[in-house]
């Protein structure tokens, strides 16, 4: 699967064809005005300009005006036309010292451009707004246009950020005692992972680091049993145009250090994420191009790397649904599922069975779950063998629903398991933390407090929360 910088370029909404015959002298490309910008954004961008911000450590306001610039310049697309010489998200010009057309023309080299110039201008003026922030970089003769659009641009980061954070559940058991662990990823500069083991009532450890370079921002961090041994290891997909992927071992009590596993899977804005899909005691990677094509890749595991890439399945997933992994129907490979997230009438989860070789017809298991902006999991909840489905509300109603799977679709809707779990500004997961082969709710409250809380899984409903960690998992890191 190793697609060229032209595919990866399409998948972005380039116009590759004027791109590849430009010279990169006076007057190459886009020296006329652009006929017409897009009325939306393109989200594969919105996600690259995310994903730089992070790897760069910006803070909120520095990412709010990232947004602001990019929808005022471009409506976030990757233009190949502007003004005089402007080109690309931020109508940057070849002829004012960004670089080559070409350049500016890569997503990722010109939100680098943008955020790294905005760093140094909000350390040397904190009382700037975020719009005066985009001002001082992009020194436009309307100034006033970034502050004006702050609310769409918090709109699409938002959106943005969710998609970066897109995890429908991975195995966090470290230690290899059959008792799922609570891992983090600063994702900073620093680059160093946590792990607070579980004991079967509280998750032990404060600043317990397993791994002091792992991970950088921008990158997504999962876990999953690469080598089969029975301890979860540590996977990031670095994206951007390297599309390299690094596993580091767990050996229970740490994880070794980073050696890349692939050198081009899930590149760009793509979805990676970490499951068996072939049933053969590893974990594998997969990544779904999240884009109109909704194709899904799969790279298998051999213990010791992940094999070559290959297509799976042709149509799943696109862009506004949220991709997860799950053995559904408990054959022992993980399936593919995804929520299409709609209004409640539109709210449809889909499965496309693991053949061991393929996934197979996509097919409707639900019809009404896990509506707009709730934050859906997968996981065994009832100890059957088959995972289920959880969604979090996440608001101020804080409720927790679920559908059991049947091996063929899955029962219940609007079935409460929690009616308090999981407020605003918190992250859920699904973890069997007491080791009864039941998958819990686990929330990380993040904000002031830090916290972790878990509800046990009766089979039928989970308890009220309790208290397993005081801090664990600060704001702008990576919880699993």
């Amino acid at each position: 699967m190793r697609r060229t910088l032209l595919a990866l370029l399409v998948a972005l909404g380039v116009a590759v064809a004027t791109v590849a015959t430009a010279p990169a002298h006076a007057e190459p490309i886009g020296t006329l005005a652009c006929p017409s910008i897009p009325a939306y954004r393109d989200p594969a961008v919105t996600l690259v300009v995310y994903r730089v911000a992070r790897a760069h450590n910006a803070n909120d306001k520095v990412m709010l005006s990232a947004f602001e610039a990019g929808w005022v310049e471009s409506h976030m697309n990757n233009l190949p036309c502007g003004d005089k010489s402007s080109l690309g998200v931020f109508q940057q010009r070849w002829d004012y010292g960004w670089g080559t057309p070409e350049q500016i023309m890569d997503p990722v080299y010109a939100s680098t451009q943008y955020v790294t110039r905005a760093i140094v201008c909000d350390r040397n003026n904190p009382g700037y707004s975020a719009g005066q922030v985009a001002q001082c970089v992009q020194r436009s003769g309307f100034p006033d246009r970034y502050d004006q659009v702050a609310a769409v641009a918090r709109a699409q980061l938002g959106e943005a950020a969710r998609t970066h954070a897109i995890a429908g559940g991975s195995a966090t058991d470290a230690t290899g005692d059959d008792r799922d662990d609570i891992v983090t990823f600063t994702q900073n500069s620093l680059a160093d992972v946590y792990v607070g083991a579980s004991t079967g009532s509280s998750f032990t450890g404060t600043s317990v680091k397993w791994n002091d370079f792992f991970s950088i921002g921008g990158e997504t961090a999962s876990t999953g049993d690469v080598n089969g041994d029975g301890r979860d290891d540590v996977v990031t997909f670095a994206h951007s145009n390297t599309g390299d992927v690094y596993v580091a071992l767990s050996n229970g009590t740490s994880f070794g250090g980073g050696l890349k596993w692939h050198d081009w899977f899930a590149p760009g804005s793509e979805i990676g994420a970490v499951g068996d899909v072939n049933g053969d005691g590893r974990a594998d990677i997969v990544a779904f191009t999240h884009n109109p094509a909704g194709d899904v890749y799969v790279a298998l595991s051999t213990g010791t790397s992940f094999g070559p890439g290959l297509k799976w399945h042709e149509y799943f997933s696109p862009f506004g649904e949220f991709p997860a992994l799950g053995d559904v129907n408990g054959d022992g490979a993980e399936d593919i599922i995804t929520f299409t997230q709609g209004p409640a009438a539109a709210s449809d989860v889909i499965v496309a069975l693991s053949t061991g070789g393929s996934f197979g017809a996509a097919q409707k298991w639900h019809d009404l779950f896990a509506v707009g902006a709730e934050q859906p999991r997968v996981g065994d909840i009832n100890g059957d063998g088959r995972d289920d489905i959880v969604t979090f509300t996440c608001n101020a109603d804080a409720d927790v629903y679920a559908a059991v799977s049947t091996g063929t679709g899955f029962a219940g809707t609007t079935v409460k398991w929690n009616d308090f779990f999981c407020l605003a500004g918190e992250f859920p997961y699904l973890g069997d933390a007491n080791g009864d082969g039941m998958d819990d709710i686990i929330v990380f409250t993040k904000g002031a407090t830090n916290d972790v809380h878990v509800g046990l899984s009766t089979g039928t409903g989970f308890l009220g929360a309790t208290k397993w960690h005081d801090y664990f998992g600060l704001n702008g890191e990576t919880t699993l």
